[in-house]
């Protein structure tokens, strides 16, 4: 099923990219437990735009596939998938944590909630006439139209492969987002409001007219 090459193909993107593109050596896949007492946005418990992508990319690791069937499919157990949607909510909910405390900012948390989306979308199984099958290939169709300009489609021989590719695109894209974080601050400033027309001028304040003085 197609389906399950897809789950596998983010399998894929998450084991077998090489260590050195990896952001961090050893990251967590869920945020560390508060102390008692201590209060939900402790710094502990944060992560940042590069932790949380991390998280993302290796939100596949150490799952174990089942043995391969007679037909010599391999496929994810059920308590494997159930585990990535844990996964998958914690880092939701990490996600709003630091985006409350300003450590991401709303532009880099709203295309960090739309990667989860299609995690959660491409884990979660496909039932043939499902109803809400064409909301999932909707999803798919504008995360991919808008992350690679490409066109695409369920039936396509290279769906999967232009959905890698989209996925692979918005991972570079977020992360480039966070490295030039200075360099955009700076480049606003230099530019200022100069790609736009200047502000018309103060409308002139009518005069009122003179009281008569006494003589």
């Amino acid at each position: 099923m197609k389906h399950t090459l897809l789950v596998f193909l983010v399998l894929a993107l998450g084991l077998t990219l090489p260590a050195g593109e990896k952001m961090m050596a050893a990251p967590e896949m869920a945020a560390a437990p508060a102390a008692a007492g201590a209060p939900a946005t402790d710094a502990a418990t944060l992560k940042d735009g590069n932790a949380l992508l991390d998280s993302l990319l290796t939100l596949f690791e150490n799952l174990a596939p089942e043995k391969k069937n007679e037909a010599g499919e391999q496929k994810v157990p059920l308590s494997g998938l159930a585990l990535v949607d844990s996964r998958l909510s914690q880092l939701a909910k990490d996600a709003h944590l630091a985006l409350e405390a300003g450590v991401i900012d709303k532009i880099f948390f709203n295309r960090y909630e739309r990667m989860l989306t299609i995690f959660k979308l491409i884990t979660m199984p496909i039932i043939r006439n499902e109803m809400l099958k064409n909301l999932f290939m909707k999803a798919f169709e504008e995360f991919i139209w808008d992350t690679t300009y490409e066109s695409w489609k369920w039936e396509d021989k290279d769906s999967i492969a232009k959905m890698a590719a989209a996925m692979e695109e918005e991972f570079v894209q977020m992360k480039i987002y966070l490295d030039t974080r200075q360099k955009r601050e700076e480049l606003k400033k230099k530019i200022g409001r100069r790609i736009l027309p200047p502000p018309p001028p103060p409308p002139s304040a009518k005069k009122k007219p003179e009281a008569n003085k006494p003589e």
